[in-house]
């Protein structure tokens, strides 16, 4: 137990990153050793930890906002709530995100297997709509509750290793009345966790510095953010207003793979639900000797790719 605190708390303490000091050091030789800090085309993304794509993704964005105002589109009732709902995804979905992914973000994907010198996979895919909350005033609190947490209004980091991350596709204009995912880049990370006396995603001042970003932009716009190095939270919509993105996550795996649907077969319900045992898999490690062995898997694929 008193293990597990200090793993939790050095990793802000230490790195002034609200990620678990395990997680933090793997990254720390992660980006040292193993990833291609020169590809240019995510230069940007190495050093902030985000990039937004020069791709068009209005036309699936505006048939998947369509699909979702259908009422034959359930959600699903494990992980949705009267403040946010994510809706099951139906075959004629499946396929057209599959299509759009496979051949518009070929060139990205190319470029992160090339950074990550490993195979890129995804590990989840939904679609998840944020409503307002009529009074906000709880959330400017420095000591907040779990509970009162609907959809992951808090600052946080995500806890997975940095080959973990997030594509964010936008089925709708989200302006700042619409709650748009709120971040800070790697550097930013630490500023505002040392200004907001940050202790962990219940504790912290609510405050704003000039370089926190606003993922607002229009129907298909899209962001990719390595959510372990970034620290993020949810932004709450005006009351009366939702959000709806189509959420991606990817897993960088130490596999020599070509198809970022390679786990499909076996993982489908997972792919297309709600479960994240692949990307526990490989980013998520239990202690300290997973992680070193999850990292040492990564530079032996890797030296066996570059020779």
């Amino acid at each position: 137990m008193i293990l597990h605190k200090i793993n939790e708390s050095f990793g802000v303490k230490i790195f002034k990153n609200p990620n678990t000091l395990n997680y933090n050091l793997f990254n720390f030789f992660f980006k040292k050793n193993i990833v291609d800090a020169n590809e240019k085309y995510l230069s940007l993304y190495h050093d902030l930890g985000y990039m937004k794509p020069n791709v068009d993704s209005k036309e699936i964005a505006k048939f998947l906002s369509d699909k979702i105002q259908s009422p034959h589109i359930k959600k699903i009732q494990k992980i949705s709530n009267q403040y946010s709902t994510v809706f099951e995804i139906d075959e004629e979905m499946r396929g057209k995100i599959k299509n759009h992914l496979n051949h518009n973000f070929k060139e990205v994907i190319e470029a992160l297997k090339r950074y990550y010198r490993s195979g890129i996979a995804i590990h989840n895919i939904h679609i998840k709509r944020n409503y307002g909350i009529e009074n906000t005033s709880y959330y400017l609190k420095k000591e907040r509750e779990k509970k009162f947490e609907h959809y992951n209004m808090y600052f946080h980091c995500d806890y997975y290793t940095m080959n973990y991350f997030k594509l964010f596709i936008n089925l709708q204009d989200i302006s700042l009345s619409d709650g748009p995912l709120t971040f800070y880049s790697i550097q930013d990370t630490k500023k505002f966790v040392s200004r907001s006396n940050y202790r962990d995603r219940n504790y912290y001042n609510d405050l704003t510095f000039d370089n926190e970003i606003k993922n607002c932009g229009k129907l298909g716009d899209s962001l990719i953010l390595n959510t372990p190095q970034c620290i993020h939270k949810a932004g709450i919509p005006k009351f009366g207003n939702y959000r709806d993105v189509l959420f991606v996550n990817f897993v960088a795996v130490p596999k020599n793979i070509d198809d970022i649907f390679y786990f499909e077969k076996d993982y489908e319900n997972e792919i297309w639900g709600i479960s994240n045992n692949l990307a526990k898999k490989y980013s998520k490690p239990k202690n300290f000797r997973e992680t070193i062995n999850l990292y040492n898997e990564f530079k032996k694929n890797t030296v066996k790719r570059i020779n």
